[in-house]
């Protein structure tokens, strides 16, 4: 589970909605799933059904690592649909390397919330072990014992996620269990962030050192994968705790605190030649507001832009045609909008400024260095 802030997401193979959660698999999934189902069907299912033909082995293989798949999805569908019940969308689940990652669309308001969809993954995995332990016992009693090892192996994987998850830190379920009780006996979020994202960082150089260790001792590929998650774990936990600082420091603060009032703007019948001219090669920006002469905010002209209209026509194509073609939704915010959503939308890819807006006019211009300068300043004081 992750919060959905972080811009530039993989987009992944889209494969249903549901929920009102989109559901991708990440390019990388592809890679985990071969490498699940060939060391069933080459290396597990052959050492306990022995005497079945490779092809048995293959098929076993590859249908116990796609119901492991979805068990995990499974888990991330439970983390989802309690934060879709605490007032926190969801907008998608992705399948990638280091298993399932739900995004949240924000963190949680208050320390119950937190608990609950921290919890709610390790339910679903707790119910499936119990689930498919029951299946294993009912296949064995009925001599079915191809079923009934693959049952078994997904209990066992199940209980497994379960007892890794619950690690008391940041970001596993377990280290978000940790920080709701801390947050809730402390009230300081950014308090139990620090404590929990610590001993995060802390597992994950355990993972990354096991791996190696791994790798070039016992020279066992499977090292690698203790290396990556320990990897991911550990960029996880430090932008965790960054983000608790951000939304602490941030907290009541509006756009209007942070902007530049009064900002250069392009006027919308301006021709993209003297646009350049006047603003692009005269300036210190890449992007510019563009505007009517009353001052109605038409959109954000940004340099790559510009390279999609051949230069000859320039002369013909004006300022506010152009951005007119682009959506300005996710370029503009209001005055009275918080800082914090502000810095959510910057985080976009190619994004550097956000047109401030007040009744449809452009009033000023907020970047995400605005913002981050606000931070670093708040931080060295109280540092």
């Amino acid at each position: 589970m992750s919060n959905g802030d972080a811009p530039g997401r993989r987009t992944g193979l889209y494969i249903g909605r549901y929920f009102g959660i989109r559901f991708y698999l990440d390019a990388s999934w592809f890679l985990i799933a071969a490498l699940v189902t060939g060391a069933l069907a080459f290396d597990v299912f052959p050492t306990e059904l022995p005497g079945r033909p490779q092809p048995v082995y293959l098929a076993l293989g590859l249908g116990a690592a796609l119901l492991f798949f979805l068990s995990i999805l499974l888990h991330e569908l439970g983390h989802s649909l309690v934060s879709q019940r605490c007032g926190i969308p969801v907008p998608r689940i992705t399948l990638l390397f280091i298993g399932g990652l739900a995004e949240i669309s924000r963190e949680p308001d208050d320390a119950r919330s937190e608990l609950k969809i921290a919890l709610g993954g390790p339910i679903v995995s707790i119910l499936l072990c119990g689930v498919f332990a029951a299946l294993s016992a009912g296949a064995e009693a009925l001599h079915w014992q191809a079923a009934a090892h693959v049952a078994g192996w997904l209990a066992l994987t199940n209980g497994m996620l379960v007892v890794f998850n619950m690690f008391p830190g940041y970001p596993l379920d377990g280290g978000r269990v940790l920080r709701a009780l801390i947050w809730a006996k402390t009230g300081k979020l950014r308090r139990a962030t620090y404590i929990t994202s610590r001993i995060g960082v802390a597992f994950s150089w355990f993972l990354i050192l096991a791996g190696a260790a791994m790798l070039f001792i016992w020279h066992q590929l499977g090292g690698l994968s203790f290396i990556f998650i320990g990897f991911f774990l550990k960029s996880a936990a430090d932008s965790g705790y960054a983000n608790a600082i951000q939304r602490e420091i941030l907290a009541g603060v509006r756009v209007r605190d942070l902007m530049t009032a009064n900002p250069a703007s392009i006027p919308d019948t301006l021709p993209l030649n003297l646009a350049i001219d006047d603003y692009f090669l005269n300036g210190h920006h890449v992007t510019y507001p563009v505007c009517t002469a009353d001052g109605e905010f038409r959109g954000l002209l940004r340099l790559d832009f510009l390279k999609e209209v051949p230069k000859e026509k320039w002369p013909y194509v004006s300022a506010g045609d152009l951005v007119a073609e682009k959506s300005a939704e996710n370029l503009r915010i209001g005055v009275n909008e918080s800082a914090a959503r502000a810095m959510k939308l910057l985080l976009a890819p190619e994004l550097s400024r956000l047109a401030v807006v007040e009744n449809g006019r452009l009033v000023g211009i907020v970047t995400q260095h605005d913002i981050l300068h606000f931070i670093e300043i708040h931080t060295e004081l109280e540092g």
